[in-house]
Parts: structure tokens; C-alpha cells; sequence
């Protein structure tokens, strides 16, 4: 946080309090300077807090006036009298003048050197663009992590990239609602600086995304954001950059279904067809195209939205009434397609051996990435298209 007048007049150490109360507290200070000349504004400027025993200060009020007018001009942030050795004081008169034209007057005890005034600008100053370094680089992983989840950069220099945060393989990819996008934020990396956790953070779609490595700590510090964001859904862990889609789509299906506020839900918690299918991406992208191949092929090939029609339907337990309804269709076309798709995968659909088959792959397809993971599906055509 930047130093002004009023947090130094709080610094209890420096035991300086102000001749001027209320006046200038908001005003920045960038520096500390001591200054025994008759008119430190030729050598001093903006932002300075000038320090004096009182030497340079006029004996008649009205040198005083023009001495403080002077300062306030320079936009020299305050003056700093020592308490005990000014010869001239300035007169209430004169520091009514000083208020009256917005410059503060501060006097320090005699007993405090001005170095430790200089110290803590110094040291402040010092902070402040500590905060700003660590908020630019904040800023470039939050691009960063936004460009990678989008798959606009190729892995190897993504790699290195993320590995110039300290991030590390395995990682693990957790997605809450954004809400206020700089409060979530800052909540992510405080939480996570204060378990010492490297991680990258951004905010796309609406939503918190949070890479970092698979572990203990980052679930602690997963665990302590949910007060700020509620609900988080988290991907099973994964070594390569180029699965960081997968893991954004697994995240999201986490989320999805993690009904419970301050709860944190793991990808591999999140669906009862986990205990039949196999975690690996690969292997789940090998059993979705066993069964859907087919029939996301004719979809590429003929701009048909079967895949997505053959998913509603087993997400609405084969009711012919409901899946119309979500698709925006017929009736009588949604069996037209369903028809289509069953001589398509060679598969029955009135049979529960060829439906849990099906089921089976479309969340393998989930999994893997190869479908979105989503509540709501959207339309397999509108009205009057080609949807089979």
C-alpha cells in the first residue's frame, strides 16, 4: 500500500503528529529528504516528505506563508519540523494558512532521528513495488493460464512457461464461480501464498480457473477459498499440458454436480460411472470412440448433431416426451433420429446391454473431453434443419 501522510502520522514509532489535523492525509509520499535551505522547492519535488531542524524556516510570518506556499507548489507531499529545534515556530495564523490551502505541517519528537522517518518511506516505497512486481506477474499468469485453457499455445513452451511460476507436474485444475472477479482473485492468492503453494490463477467465462500441483496443500488451500467462492469442482490429476482441456472439461463436470455449498468435489467423486470407467484419458477416449466413432464421423461429415441427440436421450432415461423437449423437436422426429442412430452404432436402444453400453461411452467422452460436460445440452438443431 502506498504511503501518505496519514498512514505515517499511524506509524506509533515515529512518533510525528500533524500541526495541520486532517489536512493532506490522503497525499502520496514517494520519498524523504532533509532540507535546511531557504527554499527547498528549487531542489526538492512532487511526492517528498521534506525534513527540517528549522534552519530554512523565515522568521516573519509573511516569509513563512510565501516559505509554505512555496513547498505547496512543488507538490512536495508534507514538511516535517523537528519539535525542539526550530528557532522561528509557526504561529497559529500561519498554520491556519497552511490549511487553508491544503498543505499539511507535521512536527516530529525531537528524540526521533529523521532517518527513521527516511527509513519507513523508504521501506514502504520498497513494498509498494514489491505488491506491483507481484501483481504484473500475477497478471501475466492469469494471461497465461487463459491462453493455454483456450489450447493457443503449443505444450513444450507452455511447459516451461508454467514452470517459471514454480508449477509443477502433476497438476491438478480447480474451477469455481467467478463472482467478483478481483476478490476471487486476491482470495486465490493469498490462500494459496500463505501455504507457500505456487499457482496460476485467471478468470474466463465467467468462471475462477486455478492450475497448480496435485497435492495435500493445494487441497488445504482449495479448502479455504470455498468461503469466498462456495462450491469448487476439481480435475483428476494429470502430467502434460496438452490434457489441460480435459482437465478444464473434468473440472467444470465436477463443479456441475457439487451441490453443496463450501464443498470441494473431485472429478473422480463426481459420477457413479467412475467405478466402471478407467481414469486415463487415453484409455476413456479409446471406449467413447469404440461406441460414439461412428457416430460423431457422420456427424463431422454430414453437420448433423446425432451425437448430442443420442446423449439427451440417455440423460432423459430414453423418455421420448422429455429429450424432445430439451431438443426443441418433434416427437416423431426425435424417434426419425433415434432410429438413425441405433443402424448408425449398430446398436439397440430399447435393449439395457446396447443403453448402458452407450451411457458408458458418453461419459467416457465427458470424461475425455470429447464432449462438454453440462447440465443443460443445447438445441441438436432448430426446428426445420438437418438434425438427422
Amino acid at each position: 500500500m502506498t504511503l501518505t501522510v496519514g498512514s505515517l502520522l499511524e506509524l506509533p514509532e515515529l512518533r510525528t503528529s500533524s500541526l495541520t489535523p486532517g489536512v493532506g492525509e490522503d497525499r502520496p509520499i514517494a520519498w524523504a529528504h532533509v532540507c535546511e535551505l531557504p527554499e527547498p522547492w528549487l531542489w526538492l519535488g512532487r511526492g517528498a516528505l521534506v525534513m527540517t531542524t528549522g534552519i530554512g524556516v523565515p522568521a516573519s510570518p509573511e516569509a513563512q506563508r510565501a516559505y509554505l506556499a512555496g513547498l505547496h507548489g512543488a507538490e512536495i507531499a508534507a514538511l516535517a519540523i523537528d519539535s525542539e529545534t526550530i528557532e522561528h515556530p509557526f504561529s497559529p495564523q500561519v498554520l491556519g494558512y497552511a490549511a487553508a490551502i491544503g498543505f499539511p505541517v507535521l512536527q516530529t519528537a525531537h528524540e526521533v532521528p529523521f532517518v527513521t522517518l527516511a527509513q519507513a518511506v523508504a521501506e514502504a516505497g520498497l513494498d509498494e513495488r514489491v505488491r506491483r512486481l507481484a501483481q504484473a506477474e500475477q497478471l501475466h499468469g492469469s494471461l497465461l493460464l487463459s491462453e493455454l485453457c483456450g489450447g493457443a499455445m503449443p505444450s513444450d513452451p507452455a511447459a516451461r512457461l508454467v514452470a517459471s511460476y514454480e508449477v509443477e507436474p502433476p497438476y491438478a485444475l480447480a474451477v469455481a464461480d467467478a463472482g467478483d472477479a478481483r476478490t476471487a482473485l486476491d482470495a486465490v492468492h493469498a490462500g494459496f501464498s500463505e501455504r507457500a503453494v505456487p499457482v496460476l490463477a485467471t478468470i474466463r467465462d465467467r468462471q475462477l480457473l486455478i492450475l497448480s500441483e496435485a497435492g495435500q496443500r493445494v487441497d488445504e488451500a482449495l479448502e479455504s477459498l470455498t468461503d469466498a467462492v462456495g462450491r469448487i469442482g476439481v480435475s483428476a490429476g494429470f502430467s502434460r499440458l496438452e490434457d489441460l482441456q480435459t482437465a478444464l472439461r473434468q473440472a467444470r463436470s465436477a463443479l456441475i454436480r457439487n451441490h453443496q455449498t463450501g464443498r470441494v468435489l473431485r472429478f473422480e467423486e463426481n459420477t457413479a460411472a467412475s467405478l466402471f470407467l478407467p481414469g486415463d484419458p487415453e484409455q476413456l477416449r479409446g471406449i467413447a470412440r469404440q461406441v460414439l466413432g461412428p457416430l460423431r464421423t457422420y456427424d463431422e461429415q454430414r453437420g448433423t448433431s446425432l451425437t448430442q441427440t443420442l446423449r439427451v436421450f440417455l440423460e432423459e432415461n430414453r423418455s421420448w416426451v422429455r429429450a424432445a423437449e430439451r431438443l426443441f423437436v418433434h416427437r416423431q422426429t426425435l424417434i426419425a433420429r433415434v432410429s438413425r442412430i441405433e443402424k448408425i452404432i449398430d446398436r439397440d436402444l430399447s435393449s439395457i446391454e446396447d443403453t448402458a453400453e452407450c451411457w458408458l461411452a458418453v461419459q467416457a467422452a465427458i470424461g475425455c473431453g470429447e464432449l462438454e460436460p453440462s447440465d443443460t445440452a443445447t438445441p441438436a438443431s432448430a426446428p426445420g434443419t438437418g438434425g438427422a
